[in-house]
């Protein structure tokens, strides 16, 4: 197993992936603590970011394993880091529009930006996500979201804003808890036999202490 890790490392950082996973509710972490989680993405149909030249709008299936950490500011907002891959960093800040309470549905905006395929495109990001807590155990959560990836090289494509909606449940305690989840994404190609979506099935680990028994994340 050892002899396929730097193999394994090396197809992390060439693919170049995009964080498309919300993996996230409406609600925000409590003041002064850190929520942390893992964040597993398969996306089916995303854009090279880092192909050549002559193959702009060439789409692939890329694989991520990204850590994400957020720090509860105040009773409405936090901000999160989230290392995409082994080859990108994002940092977003989520504000609550509305909270959780009896028949309402919680509310919150997450804005955000960073650099994706080792330092060769800008990310920006804003994603409106709501949630209903429909037990101690269970909420169900969904929204929409748009991103780009933004060329800072004159060699490097630029591919199309991707524009989508996901929907995914949160299960489990705060601390001890997944987020399956799936994102649909449509983000425009020329190019014939190229499709113009982007499928996006992903798990969220989320709590510290899960994450210590698997060692890994935070």
């Amino acid at each position: 197993m050892r002899a396929y890790l730097p193999v394994l490392f090396v197809g992390l950082v060439a693919s170049g992936c995009i964080p498309y996973a919300v993996g996230t509710t409406a609600e925000v972490a409590p003041i002064r603590t850190v929520m942390p989680a893992t964040v597993v993405q398969v996306a089916v149909g995303q854009p090279k970011i880092n192909a050549d030249p002559g193959d702009l709008d060439e789409r692939t299936t890329s694989f991520s394993f990204d850590n994400e950490a957020r720090f509860g500011l105040d009773e409405g907002s936090d901000a999160g880091i989230r290392l995409a891959g082994s080859s990108g960093i994002v940092a977003t800040y989520k504000r609550q529009l509305t909270p959780s309470g009896p028949h309402r549905i919680a509310t919150a905006v997450i804005v955000g930006g960073g650099l994706l395929g080792l330092g060769s495109h800008a990310h920006l990001e804003a994603t409106f996500v709501g949630s209903w807590p429909y037990g101690p155990t269970m909420t169900p959560y969904g929204g929409v979201r748009v991103q780009h990836a933004l060329a800072l090289g004159n060699d490097d494509p630029t591919p199309s804003p991707a524009v989508g909606a996901f929907v995914g449940v949160r299960l489990g305690e705060p601390d001890l808890g997944i987020s399956p989840e799936l994102g649909i994404f449509y983000s425009p190609t020329d190019t014939f036999m190229e499709t113009d979506w982007v499928v996006v099935p992903s798990i969220t680990v989320h709590g510290g202490r899960l994450l210590r028994a698997l060692g890994i994340g935070f």
